[in-house]
């Protein structure tokens, strides 16, 4: 059951925290008072759950209808906000917030079918069987990423090896009898996780999710699964197109647009129309293979006729639309700080080094631009070939 000041409590503090941390603009709002609903949006990274579901709390304040969040199962074991908030990781490490989670409306489900890092696996292991040899659990491939003197469970848990402990093993790299058991565990997990939701949405409960599972690492939307199948028959769906402008501001910018889904189209196509387009899709596109230099004018010009030609179905940045030339000063200027472009004389050239901080899973985070926006495109077209 939902602690409801203490969850309207969460909401507040996260909506100030991520507006302090993110520029975040969204436009559309869930109605006050709404029956069983599904808010299902393109996932790209892990701010969109707390940031859109607080939003949207607060913007259709109801008391009554909380809405509730599908979080990875991974966020109800220790050490999961301690690989997120560095600083406070001698405090966090050995933490587990679940019960908090709950409390304010966090359901967990296991999105995390073949792959997990190996803290996780160490920690259902270890509550099945106790501190076991880590040789006994992991086979020789995954022993080898993992340091020599990390010879059984607990290390892992521990500082000295967190940061070994947080990255990714497989479940066929685990030895028998514990790889069947993961294996099993896993479907007796997402059937129980699934009916959880079932149980909510026939109540009427307004669910988020997103349904990608993980998010994207070169910006394409992965395949919608998990609970989204099963759930949206009983409810009413509502779309949320997530955008990101990585190059237009020194804080990473989020944009993001709610929409009610309709008959006719598939609902990747009506997502991916959704997203609003920003100055770094637009910027990312013209950029994608370009390695000799160009000009503040060239690039404005590409820009401007990139828009001209958007179809108009698709949602642009107000800000982008109406003063291109001052979003575009202001992406260069940030693709020159971080090092992707190099400007002399006025002009600017491409270093091909295009990683992101806030995007550590993409390498080029150029080609991540031009990959999402050819996607928007594709999706707005096929919005357009399913009729009104």
């Amino acid at each position: 059951m939902l602690l409801q000041p203490l969850r309207w409590a969460a909401v507040l503090c996260v909506s100030g925290y991520y507006r302090l941390a993110y520029r975040i603009r969204g436009w559309g709002r869930l109605p006050h008072h709404r029956g069983a609903t599904l808010v299902v949006a393109n996932h790209q990274h892990e701010i969109e759950a707390p940031v859109i579901v607080a939003d949207l709390a607060l913007a259709s304040f109801s008391w009554r209808e909380p809405i509730y969040t599908v979080s990875s199962r991974r966020m109800w074991e220790p050490g999961f906000f301690a690989e997120r908030v560095p600083w406070l990781r001698f405090a966090l490490r050995g933490v587990n917030l679940g019960s908090l989670f709950a409390a304010i409306g966090m359901q967990p489900i296991e999105n995390d079918l073949h792959a997990r890092p190996f803290a996780s696996i160490a920690y259902s292991v270890h509550a099945r069987h106790g501190d076991l040899a880590a040789d006994a659990v992991f086979r020789e491939d995954a022993l080898a990423r993992l340091p020599r003197d990390a010879r059984r469970l607990s290390d892992l848990f521990g500082a000295r090896y967190f940061a070994a402990g947080r990255t990714i093993v497989t479940l066929s790299e685990l030895r028998e009898p514990h790889r069947s058991e993961a294996l099993a565990a896993t479907r007796e997990q997402v059937e129980a996780d699934l009916r959880k939701f079932e149980s909510l949405i026939r109540e009427g409960a307004t669910i988020f999710l997103a349904p990608e599972g993980s998010y994207t690492g070169d910006g394409r939307m992965q395949r919608l699964r998990g609970a989204f199948p099963r759930l949206a028959p009983a409810a009413a769906v509502w779309l949320v197109g997530v955008s990101y402008d990585p190059f237009a501001e020194r804080r990473l910018s989020m944009l993001y647009r709610l929409v009610r889904s309709r008959p006719g189209a598939t609902i990747e196509a009506q997502i991916k129309a959704a997203r609003p387009v920003t100055t770094s899709a637009l910027l990312g596109t013209w950029l994608h293979e370009r390695a000799t230099p160009f000009s503040e004018r060239g690039a404005l010009d590409a820009i401007t006729r990139q828009l001209a030609h958007l179809p108009p179905a698709l949602f642009v940045d107000p800000k982008l639309r109406r003063n291109p030339l001052r979003r575009l000063r202001s992406a260069l200027r940030r693709m020159t700080a971080l090092g992707m472009l190099t400007e002399r004389d006025g002009d600017y050239a491409p270093t091909g080094r295009n990683a992101h901080p806030q995007f550590p899973r993409t390498r080029d985070t150029i080609a991540y631009q031009f990959n999402f926006h050819a996607e928007t495109l594709d999706g707005a077209r096929r919005l357009g070939e399913s009729g009104p």
